[in-house]
C-alpha cells in the first residue's frame, strides 16, 4: 500500500512514518517544518494552505491512501491566532479533501480530527462515544469540527472514501513540552539532571482525562484507513487526573520536588472530567490499546532525561 503521511514532522507523524514501514506499506511523508521528517522515508515540503501546490503533489504521487495529521494543534495558539488556525486547519484540510476526492475513488482518506469536538459534556454523558453531540468550546476544536464537516461532505458527494479518527489526549517521547505530561517530564529531568532547582510548576491538577500512548494511537490510524468509513474514537476508555500524572512521575525520576501552582498555567473554567467509549474502535476494525499509562510516563520522562545529558 502507497501511503501519503501530511504532517510527517510532527510528533505523531514520525510515529505513524514507522508503524507503516513496519507493516509494510510504501510511505511518503510531507512536513512545513524546517526539521527533517525522522524515520527512512520519501519527504516534501508542502504547504496545505495552497491548494495546487497540494493538488500537484498527489496527482504526482498518487498514493491508495492520505493519513492528514497537518494543522494547529496547541489549544492556546489556536486561541490567540483564529485567523491562521481556519486557513491551516480548516481550508487546507478542505485543499486535501477536494484533490483526493478528484482521484475518483483511487485515494482514501483519514483525518485525524480531536476528540475536544465534544466539548463540555455532562457527566451523564460519560464515557463519550461517537454519537454524542458536538459541542467544540475553544477555536481549536470549533476549527476541527468545521474540518470534519469538510470531509463529511466530500464524502457524502460520493467522489471519496473518507474516515475521521477522533483521539483523546496522546503522549509519549519527543512530545512538545507545551502539552502537560511532557512539560512534567522535562521539568523532572531537569532537576534530576541538577539544572534547575527543586520546584515544579503546574497548572490545574484536578481534571481528569483520557490519556493514551502515541505508539497506540497511530497503530489505530492504520487500522481505520484500512479497513472503516466513518468516525471512531481512540483513547484508553477511562480517565487519569493531571495530579496522577504528576504524582507517578515524580516516582518516575525520583525526585523531591516542591510543587507551586503557575496562574500563566491555568487555562481558566475546564471540564472536570472527559474520556472516551472505545468499543466502536474495537468492533469495526479491532483495535484496543497496549501500552501502560506507566510505560509511556517512563519513556516520556527517559526521553527527556536522555535528551539533556546529549546537550
Amino acid at each position: 500500500m502507497r501511503a501519503l503521511v501530511i504532517g510527517a514532522g510532527g510528533f505523531v507523524g514520525g510515529y505513524l512514518v514507522d508503524h507503516l514501514r513496519e507493516c509494510g506499506d510504501e510511505v511518503v511523508g510531507t512536513t512545513n517544518l524546517s526539521t527533517p521528517i525522522e524515520g527512512d522515508c520519501e519527504s516534501h515540503f508542502l504547504d496545505i494552505t495552497n491548494g495546487p501546490e497540494v493538488g500537484g503533489l498527489l496527482q504526482r504521487l498518487k498514493p491508495d491512501v492520505v493519513y492528514h495529521l497537518a494543522g494547529i494543534a496547541f489549544v492556546p495558539e489556536a486561541e490567540s491566532n483564529f485567523d491562521k488556525t481556519l486557513q491551516v486547519n480548516v481550508a487546507g484540510t478542505a485543499n486535501i479533501a477536494r484533490y483526493c476526492a478528484l482521484s475518483e475513488g483511487r485515494t482514501s482518506l483519514l483525518f485525524i480530527s480531536s476528540a475536544e469536538v465534544y466539548g463540555h459534556v455532562q457527566p451523564s454523558e460519560l464515557p463519550i462515544r461517537e454519537s454524542n453531540a458536538l459541542r467544540p468550546a475553544n477555536n481549536y476544536s470549533l476549527s476541527k469540527r468545521m474540518a470534519e464537516l469538510v470531509v463529511e461532505r466530500y464524502g457524502r458527494q460520493g467522489g471519496l472514501k473518507c474516515a475521521i479518527a477522533r483521539p483523546f489526549n496522546h503522549i509519549g517521547p519527543k512530545q512538545d513540552s507545551r502539552f502537560v505530561a511532557s512539560n512534567f517530564a522535562l521539568q523532572l529531568a531537569r532537576v534530576a539532571r541538577g539544572l534547575t532547582p527543586p520546584v515544579l510548576e503546574v497548572g490545574n491538577l484536578e481534571a481528569r482525562r483520557d490519556f493514551s500512548d502515541v505508539r497506540d494511537i497511530v497503530r489505530g490510524y492504520r487500522l481505520i484507513a484500512t479497513t472503516h468509513q466513518g468516525v471512531v474514537n481512540l483513547g484508553s476508555g477511562r480517565a487519569v487526573s493531571i495530579e496522577e500524572l504528576l504524582t507517578t512521575l515524580i516516582d518516575i525520576s525520583g525526585c523531591k520536588v516542591e510543587i507551586r501552582q503557575d496562574p500563566q498555567r491555568m487555562r481558566g473554567p475546564e471540564v472536570p472530567e472527559l474520556y472516551g467509549a472505545i468499543d466502536h474502535a474495537r468492533e469495526v476494525c479491532g483495535w484496543t490499546p497496549k501500552i501502560s499509562l506507566r510505560q509511556s510516563l517512563e519513556d516520556t520522562y527517559r526521553y527527556w532525561f536522555d535528551s539533556l545529558a546529549a546537550g
